[in-house]
């Protein structure tokens, strides 16, 4: 079934099926095909290659629960090394912030540590077990200096042993809860984690990067919620924003430009409302209301990105609903 990666869709998938949640546990696989299997689950968000010298089955256990935009992410694996090019996260929008904490061999939580998938993720290699949050940017734009200022550094602060305290506790009460919740988790964990970061010391000699990260979550959220808007003009970001049309232009320069920036996130928003298994049926409909106006030019960028039409991935929405979910992209993808 194609979802939001036309290299993706002829990849090996293998998890959960609910909409809230998507995971994948190796040990129930042949070994042959485990670590195929793995790589898929996360890929091509971020591509996973096995250690030199390593032998034997990969044995890995991963799963990913929505919180509104929020993500959640439990994982115990093999060692592997976790890669994603630098600016990656700008052409393809997944530009997450990571928050990360690792567990010792008594499985006591350790070191917590930032990341973000947009300048590589974080840490190279990864095993044993660990939580995280991939937190959406335009959610807590001012939390952006700090994820701008802070690479794979272990936070040791007070509040920050505070928030590794409370994540596994949260995690552990997801399953008692159900996806109509969402918004209020992801309101408290967003809380927590402004409540918990924002005292973080950076470093002076990023100050550049962490205003323009700053700027640049501001903008996408203005985006996101004006999508299907005729009026979706840079004029109007630049009033929104308030910051300079030079300063706008600059932010986005890494990602392709303003424009491709705001096609980008029409066509995942359209991929998503047309995938639902209880989405409109009218194509016409959905590409309006994210901001194509054109039946041929939505088509075409559509097919462009995704490798198929709209109307194949409606056509395919019963199935989609019964087989095996992704994994990262899918997740991320929610709207």
């Amino acid at each position: 079934m194609p979802y939001p990666s036309a290299s993706h869709a002829r990849e090996p998938r293998i998890g959960t099926g609910r909409s809230d949640r998507f995971g994948l546990d190796t040990d129930e696989l042949p070994s042959p095909i485990r670590f195929d299997a793995w790589r898929a689950f996360w890929h091509p968000a971020v591509l996973v290659a096995l250690p030199r010298g390593h032998a034997g089955d990969f044995r890995g256990r991963a799963t990913l629960r929505r919180l509104g935009r929020h993500v959640l992410l439990e994982m115990d694996a093999d060692p592997a090394d976790y890669h994603r090019a630098r600016g990656q996260g700008l052409r393809d929008g997944f530009d997450h912030w990571f928050v990360g904490l690792g567990f010792d061999a008594d499985g006591q939580p350790s070191t917590l540590w930032l990341g973000s998938l947009a300048s590589g993720f974080g840490l190279r290699r990864l095993g044993g077990r660990w939580l995280g949050v991939l937190v959406a940017p335009e959610r807590l734009p001012q939390l952006a200096a700090v994820f701008a200022a802070s690479r794979a550094v272990p936070l040791t602060s007070a509040p920050a042993r505070m928030l590794a305290g409370m994540l596994p506790r949260m995690a552990a009460s997801l399953d008692e809860v159900g996806p109509a919740d969402a918004p209020r988790l992801e309101a408290a964990l967003s809380s927590m984690l402004s409540a918990c970061l924002l005292g973080w010391d950076l470093r002076p000699a990023s100050t550049r990067a962490q205003l323009e990260a700053a700027r640049r979550a501001r903008v996408i959220g203005f985006v996101d919620r004006l999508l299907g808007d005729p009026e979706l003009t840079p004029a109007e970001l630049v009033r929104l924003a308030g910051i300079s049309r030079s300063e706008l232009y600059r932010c986005f320069a890494p990602a392709g430009g303003l424009a491709r920036v705001i096609q980008l996130r029409r066509l995942r928003r359209a991929y998503a409302e047309l995938a639902r298994a209880d989405g409109p049926a009218s194509i016409s409909r959905v590409a309006e209301a994210v901001g194509f106006f054109d039946p041929s030019n939505f088509t075409r960028a559509f097919r462009r990105e995704f490798g198929c039409t709209p109307s194949e991935v409606i056509a395919r929405r019963a199935a989609m609903s019964v087989q095996l979910a992704p994994g990262l992209v899918a997740a991320l993808s929610a709207g």
